[in-house]
């Protein structure tokens, strides 16, 4: 019987050792075409990364603008993190960003899905949305209400906040940062809803600082654990760990307040005859031959729209002028050559308007010299790839999150030499890149609300240059107090820490000037 069995034995073995020695050649055949391939598809360089955890230890949260361009400095202009699974590539470089993000942008312009955004309540922000038809169809609304051609419509709005401006600068100039403040409030407000602020502490006003605080926190890459782990949503309110929810609940009123106070506002005063002519009357007007489902749908996209510029424009620009009083406070020699310019093409006799612009040069390079020196939006909203994608030559895997370190390109020594002073004569070179080219965003998720903001930086620079000069304290013995030009780069949005400074009427002359107009836009 036994000699029956060896040959059965032997069938069942030897196949059985070509099956495993097959398998063996395989897994080796895989590892072999892995490797090769990763070696043409290299990863960026990056921090050595620990099991399970990947780079959490290593996420900057603090001083995010120069610590990220530490990252880069050490490793290179792309650089690769994992993030608890979620790989990350930071830009440092123009070169960088251009590459993949405006040569590749078909594929580089979803975002990450944000639960801290859904529990404050920030999805109607379509900024944060997905690459979806949602996020087109209104990105393409406020396109059409803030594209170079439709923002002449605001001028005289933003005319008459000026000089308001202007009037309360020489009354109480040591409220200077409130002022600017409530210009940018107060003009944003009356272009998308046709309200007038209060002066002091209005509801509006209010409300926008509060969710844009709330903003500016749970946008900081890596603060939030959840922001990678969104399993940790599901966690009850009450468990250890889980005050990112309960932080998130309390946040949530005060967000939609945001989207639904201002207007509701607007749709009551439609309801009564008193709603004065803005952004969301004209919005509400194209929903009229609407049938029902659609005019609701229209109506909360223009909820979205309308919140969406209330928010970026009424305090973004704000932090660019209050660098500005910085650095003529730091730089007088910058005033002086722009005092002597407004003073040759506008003269005593008026204020600067949107018609002087081409013919102020060196004034508009201190406007493009603002954005470069105080980047406000210091790593930008990231993206994040929908295929494989390279950059620099290097692999950037399907579902990576981008992020893009603005403030870093700005103080590319190449780019701009000695970056740390205030030099607009850089920009009368045509050569020299244009800060907005990035410190917009870049691709297909640039703000749409750029060409906005960098008119209302134009005019608020000019108007105040025209008639005012900035100086330095003074201490007890009438000695300037030298003023260091401190920023805050902790959260998504940078501000320059509190300084003072000396705000005073050029003239006589000017200061009757600024009265007057100060007055006009009164009545």
């Amino acid at each position: 019987m036994q000699s029956n069995k060896q040959p059965l034995v032997m069938e069942i073995v030897l196949p059985a050792m070509v099956v495993r020695s097959l398998i063996a050649v395989a897994i080796l055949a895989l590892s072999r075409y892995l490797f090769a391939s990763r070696r043409r598809h290299k990863l960026p360089p990056g921090p050595q990364r620990l099991p399970l955890i990947g780079n959490v230890l290593d996420m900057p949260t603090k001083n995010l603008g120069p610590s990220f361009r530490e990252l880069t400095a050490k490793y290179g202009d792309v650089v690769y993190m994992n993030i608890l699974g979620q790989p990350m590539v930071i830009l440092g470089s123009y070169k960088a960003v251009y590459d993949l993000l405006e040569q590749q942008s078909s594929i580089s312009s979803d975002r990450s899905p944000s639960p801290m955004a859904d529990l404050t309540g920030f999805m109607w922000d379509f900024a944060l949305e997905g690459y979806t038809q949602r996020w087109r169809t209104q990105r393409r609304a406020f396109h059409q209400l803030f594209y170079p051609n439709a923002i002449k419509a605001y001028r005289p709005t933003q005319l008459r906040e000026v000089h308001r401006l202007l009037q309360k600068l020489i009354t109480t100039p040591e409220n200077f940062v409130h002022h600017c403040h409530h210009y940018f409030g107060a003009t944003i407000m009356g272009i998308v809803y046709g309200v007038e602020i209060a002066d002091d502490d209005d509801k509006y006003l209010v409300i926008a600082r509060k969710a844009l605080d709330i903003f500016n926190d749970f946008m900081v890459p890596g603060r939030y654990l959840v922001e990678s782990l969104h399993v940790l949503r599901h966690i009850p309110s009450w468990f250890p760990g889980a005050g990112f929810k309960r932080k998130a609940a309390a946040w949530r009123k005060d967000v939609l307040a945001l989207r639904n106070v201002p207007f509701d506002a607007v749709m009551a005063n439609l309801a009564n005859g008193t709603a004065r002519p803005c952004i969301v009357t004209s919005l509400l007007e194209q929903q009229a031959n609407l049938d029902p489902d659609e005019a609701k749908e229209h109506e909360e996209m223009s909820r979205d729209v309308a919140a969406l510029a209330y928010i970026t424009g009424a305090d973004t620009t704000f932090s660019d002028v209050v660098a500005f009083f910085l650095a003529m406070v730091i730089f007088p020699d910058v005033q002086r050559k722009a005092q002597a310019e407004l003073d040759a093409v506008v003269g005593p006799s008026r204020l600067p308007t949107f018609e002087d612009r081409t013919s102020l040069p060196y004034v508009n390079a201190i406007v493009k010299e603002c954005m470069r020196w105080h980047v406000v939006v210091t790593l930008g909203i990231p993206h994040r790839t929908t295929a494989d994608a390279t950059c620099s030559g290097y692999f950037v895997p399907e579902g990576t999150v981008v992020v893009t370190n603005a403030w870093g390109i700005s103080r590319d020594p190449e780019e701009y030499p000695e970056p740390e002073e205030f030099r607009p004569e850089r920009f009368l070179d045509p050569k020299t890149r244009d800060p907005m080219s990035f410190v917009f965003g870049s691709g297909r998720r640039i703000c749409a609300g750029r060409h906005f903001a960098d008119v209302s930086l134009y005019i608020i620079v000019a108007s105040i240059l025209h008639s005012l000069t900035i100086e330095p304290p003074v201490d007890g013995s009438g000695q300037p107090v030298r003023v260091e030009p401190k920023v805050t780069t902790d959260v998504l949005l940078s501000y320059p820490e509190p300084f003072k400074c000396r705000i005073t009427a050029r003239s006589k002359q000017a200061e009757a000037l600024i009265r007057a107009q100060g007055s006009a836009g009164d009545e």
